[in-house]
């Protein structure tokens, strides 16, 4: 057992692979809202201390008053100077912010935003990886994955589908 907080990865993208339009609107999304489902967001939410979010994903999270009421939010960002009060940020190694934030006592971290978990994965930090497919095809946008440069192996853990037509794909991610 790795002595490390879990790092789960939990995104919605549409059938193409984008997580966003261009614009970094979230529009299309609503498409599966209102079937009284939130495909285990709030399970996500109850199980989770600590998120780790990427500049744009910080961007649109910062358009609400308190989008993660009660959780440590780390934003990564090398462009920043400051975020907003009740975050904090961060620039520098990812192993070694893990290592930080696992003796300051996280225990399960989400990672969200394309580069950001793409970098995580990279970083070989990544367990666990839910994608939710949103039925519908952008045809351009901001790309689920940014290049990884390797290969990395994972085992299907479950899939369901939900009568709005979003399919979710659990992973759990085989660390070499």
């Amino acid at each position: 057992m790795k002595a490390s907080p879990k790092i789960s990865i939990y995104i919605a993208a549409s059938i193409d692979g984008y997580i966003a339009r261009e614009d970094n609107s979230l529009d299309w999304m609503d498409r599966v809202g209102g079937f009284d489902e939130d495909y285990g967001f709030k399970q996500l939410l109850d199980s989770i201390d600590t998120l780790i979010i990427g500049r744009k994903t910080y961007d649109v999270a910062t358009t609400v008053s308190d989008p993660y009421p009660g959780k440590r939010v780390v934003v990564l960002s090398n462009r920043l100077k400051s975020v907003k009060e009740g975050m904090e940020l961060y620039s520098g190694d990812l192993v070694e912010l893990i290592s930080k934030l696992h003796a300051q006592g996280a225990k399960h971290i989400w990672v969200d935003g394309g580069v950001t978990l793409s970098q995580f994965l990279a970083s070989q930090l990544v367990d666990t990886m839910t994608l939710s497919i949103i039925p519908v095809i952008l045809g351009g946008g901001l790309p689920l994955f940014n290049q990884i440069g390797k290969e990395i192996s994972c085992r299907l853990t479950s899939s369901q589908s939900y009568p709005s037509g979003l399919v979710q794909i659990k992973y759990e991610i085989v660390q070499s």
